[in-house]
């Protein structure tokens, strides 16, 4: 069993769940969108889509932006160095790693999380950033007492389940009623 914090680690957990809702739910509502300008507005989608982006990269950052950032990863306490977990399982090199990290932390600092006028870095993919905090999973499940049970990917998928039945449910009498009114 190893020494951590277990404060930040409980914190980190829920931070990192909510990342990966709200990643989920940008990408499925982003998927769905021309069905879903069909049955309302287009701006009331758009911008919803956008929340559940900027409310991602925010989360995100919070464990693995600044280190200053009360729940970083190194507030955690283990002994070990994350980042070159992450550098040898995705094989990527620490310049292009440190490039990716940065446009991140760079466009929530100052779009996301602050304004900077006349911002106009490309918006990251957070395809990378996903697989960064499932790696952290498996990186704090091996360094810290086997009894403590979690899975980022188990609460993923369940939450892909429940929102794609949502849509389901949503958009299934809506079609109908589209249907029933172009007859």
């Amino acid at each position: 069993m190893s020494n951590y914090n277990e404060k930040v680690f409980n914190e980190q957990i829920h931070i990192l769940r909510d990342f990966l809702f709200h990643y989920s739910g940008f990408r499925l509502l982003h998927q769905e969108f021309d069905n879903l300008i069909k049955f309302g507005s287009q701006d009331f989608w758009i911008y919803t889509i956008n929340a559940h982006y900027l409310q991602a990269i925010n989360l995100w950052c919070m464990v693995f932006g600044t280190n200053t950032n009360e729940t970083h990863w190194k507030k955690l306490g283990l002994i070990g160095d994350f980042k070159s977990i992450i550098l040898s399982s995705l094989e990527l090199d620490d310049d292009t790693y440190t490039t990716y990290w940065e446009s991140v932390k760079n466009w929530r600092n100052k779009y996301s999380a602050h304004r900077i006028p006349d911002f106009s870095e490309p918006t990251p993919d957070l395809k990378l950033a996903r697989t960064v905090a499932l790696l952290y999973e498996d990186w704090v499940s091996t360094n810290i007492d086997d009894s403590i049970n979690f899975s980022l990917k188990s609460y993923e998928v369940e939450f892909n389940e429940e929102i794609r039945k949502s849509f389901m449910y949503l958009l299934s009498p809506l079609s109908k009623e589209q249907s029933a009114f172009e007859n």
